[in-house]
């Protein structure tokens, strides 16, 4: 059994713990952007958690999914569980130990680290940044910044469908 969620788990989340952010990407050369709701979740039955993204304007679509979580254990009973299915996408560091939900329009495709900072990439990217701050002085320290930022617009990784 994996310590990952997976396709056909149901997950735990509580709505009252909600966060909003606003996730920015390019996408066929345009930049876009779109607000989505954060929640923490629990996959039941198994040593599992992570993060949930539900874009705002699928947040009804979800909630409808979805079911009250009446455990017969008081203890963990409350909040709301789905399953997890083709309409989701996730997200994972190359190690495969975090992996993230998001429950959107497929259409979009901003990468992982637009969600999470989690690839390779993300990491390099900070640690150029870091060194333009660091090495490079005002000027070359914002010229080298702007080459991570926009390099981080063509590089990534993909979510990845169930």
């Amino acid at each position: 059994m994996s310590n990952l969620v997976e396709k056909n788990d149901y997950i735990k989340f509580d709505p009252a713990s909600k966060e909003s952010v606003t996730i920015k990407w390019q996408q066929n050369l345009a930049d876009r952007s779109e607000q989505f709701i954060v929640l923490p979740y629990t996959v039941i039955d198994k040593p599992a958690s992570g993060s949930l993204f539900i874009q705002t304007s699928h947040a009804d679509e979800f909630l409808k999914k979805s079911e009250e979580d009446n455990s017969s254990n008081p203890l963990v009973s409350g909040g709301r569980k789905i399953k997890v299915d083709d309409a989701f996408q996730y997200g994972q560091d190359n190690d495969k130990t975090l992996r993230f939900l998001v429950y959107q329009n497929k259409a979009n495709k901003p990468y992982q680290h637009r969600f999470i900072e989690t690839t390779a990439f993300s990491n390099i990217g900070k640690k150029i940044q870091k060194a333009g701050n660091d090495y490079g002085g005002l000027l070359w320290g914002g010229i080298i910044n702007k080459g991570a930022d926009l390099l981080k617009g063509f590089i990534g990784d993909y979510l990845h469908n169930f």
